[in-house]
């Protein structure tokens, strides 16, 4: 089936073919000399991996889902292979000696390998002096793949292309960077509407499916191609019964399967539909499941901690984000032993939010209480104290009850008790927390805490009590919540790594103008630290 493209007209590839692998072509008379290049664009029409400019000099992408053919001035591509990063194809010609008014009628089209395709026209006359053409774009949306025919040229050449590629479009998801006459596409409202398709939660989600097995061969032969060796050239197999050639074919299959893994978790949070193209590539490589995600195990053991990173940095957790927790870690098939640390910290959040509603457990205490006087927890605590001319650590224990914090200090050093009521603000620290009293004596930060989380969140409960508050989260932490949209684009901005040292284990989002010292809880005022740098940077600015 051919169809032929008018100019801004989209066609979805559905209705011209199922197959993924195509070809962009272009037949430019009078423009000989012209250069062909594409352009792998992310979801706002920016060049944001220059791997994906595909040019002479450039010849593939680096998982050949774009390849270009200089002989026969055409491109191919494997839609599946494609980053799910890569939102849109821009197919455009260049040319330094002449303006592409001297082209003669010309041609783009995109075909599959069956020869189905669409053409799109473009002539000398509707040109004057631009030296760049947009021909045609290849983009997704709503899950599908479109094609449209753009036709518009640029004076300022390839230079102009690639300043409009890298900088900011403002404009609608389905528009083309040229604004054709809505008319010629009467589905334009349509188009407009967002896609509003139910994502069912994790629970709901099906585990990766292995790909279905080859027939069993000899056991002297490939498992895979069923190559055979001869008595005077024998066939070496490695441990998987594959040949050398097979066993790298294996191995480039999954490091594509890593590409598309990394690229669905690279906002920190894995979708529905990005889980099921991971699905469509173990098919698709011809791979088992399991093989697949322990090849990616240390990626999604780094997925799992930035779950845990966003959950934990407001101080709270509900049941939701919690099974949440628990299923994504059951559908990439994480050992309990790796798993082990992350339960932990999810288990003290938990609790902490727990604690915050209410809900204050009784301890056995080391100390004589009053009549009627409860213990809520007791955990070993270092005061640091500070003086005019210097400043030492005090080592202890803090017992906080229903009534006060004990501070007991070692080594005869003595001890403290501090009224509720004197408590004005908490601050939760890495490692402990800050204490401002009405009254000098305790004032100060408690550092060397086991369970920093839990210390703050029975002190912020036990002084909203005391002050007949309601029970809502007011330490530092709970009191600076960051919004779900600014934790994923400041992860983003930041790589998920510590702006700092570059290590990307304990991550913790801090602020760079502490919020104590009216520091808000924005995209410019939030950064990633490891929980180490974080201690050092302390509330500096």
């Amino acid at each position: 089936m051919i169809q032929q493209l008018q100019r801004g007209q989209r066609l979805t590839l559905d209705g011209l073919t199922a197959q993924p692998q195509l070809t962009l072509r272009a037949h430019l008379p009078g423009m000989e000399t012209a250069d062909l290049s594409v352009f792998g664009l992310n979801e706002s029409r920016q060049l944001t991996d220059d791997r994906y400019f595909i040019f002479y000099n450039q010849k593939a992408s680096p998982e050949q889902a774009i390849t270009l053919n200089p002989s026969e001035h055409s491109f191919q591509v494997d839609l599946a292979r494609l980053p799910l990063g890569i939102h849109r194809l821009v197919f455009v010609a260049t040319t330094d000696e002449q303006p592409f008014s001297a082209l003669r009628r010309g041609t783009a089209s995109l075909m599959d390998e069956r020869g189905d395709s669409v053409h799109f026209n473009v002539e000398g006359q509707m040109f004057q002096s631009e030296r760049a053409l947009i021909l045609l774009e290849v983009y997704r949306y709503q899950g599908k793949w479109r094609v449209t025919g753009v036709g518009q040229g640029f004076s300022g050449g390839l230079q102009a292309l690639l300043e409009l590629m890298g900088g900011e479009v403002v404009a609608q998801e389905e528009m083309p960077l040229l604004q054709p006459d809505q008319s010629a596409h009467p589905d334009h409202t349509a188009s407009q509407t967002p896609d509003k398709s139910f994502t069912p939660l994790l629970a709901a989600w099906e585990p990766l499916q292995s790909a279905p097995p080859r027939p069993a061969a000899d056991a002297h032969a490939c498992q895979n191609c069923g190559k055979r060796g001869s008595l005077f050239a024998p066939l070496k197999l490695n441990s998987e019964g594959l040949c050398r050639d097979c066993a790298h074919k294996a191995q480039e299959a999954l490091g594509r399967f890593r590409t598309r893994f990394l690229a669905a978790c690279a906002d920190g949070v894995m979708e529905h539909h990005e889980w099921q193209d991971l699905q469509q590539t173990v098919l698709r490589e011809e791979l088992d499941a399991k093989t697949a995600l322990d090849f990616v195990r240390t990626d999604a053991l780094r997925l799992m901690e930035r779950t845990l990173t966003l959950a934990y940095s407001d101080g709270i957790i509900s049941s939701q984000e919690e099974i949440d927790f628990r299923d994504l870690a059951r559908l990439l098939c994480i050992p309990p032993g790796l798993l082990a640390p992350l339960q932990s910290e999810l288990v003290d959040l938990r609790a902490a939010t727990s604690i915050r509603e209410g809900h204050l457990p009784a301890v056995q205490t080391t100390v004589l209480l009053d009549a009627g006087e409860v213990a809520h927890l007791e955990v070993p605590a270092t005061f640091r104290h500070v003086t005019a001319t210097r400043s030492r650590d005090i080592v202890g224990r803090a017992v906080v009850t229903n009534r006060q914090i004990y501070f007991i200090g070692g080594a005869g050093e003595g001890g403290w008790n501090v009224q509720y009521g004197k408590i004005l603000r908490i601050e939760e620290r890495s490692d402990g927390v800050n204490l401002e009293l009405s009254v000098k004596k305790g004032s100060g930060t408690y550092h060397h805490v086991s369970k920093p989380l839990i210390l703050s969140a029975t002190l912020d409960a036990l002084v909203r009590l005391h002050k007949r508050l309601l029970l809502m989260p007011q330490t530092e932490r709970a009191s600076r919540s960051i919004p779900q949209n600014i934790k994923i684009a400041v992860w983003q901005r930041d790589q998920g790594k510590c702006v700092q040292c570059a290590d990307n284990n304990y991550l913790e989002y801090d602020h760079v103008i502490p919020h104590s010292l009216g520091g808000a809880s924005t995209e410019n005022n939030l950064q990633l630290l490891c929980r180490r740098c974080n201690l050092q940077k302390s509330n500096k600015i």
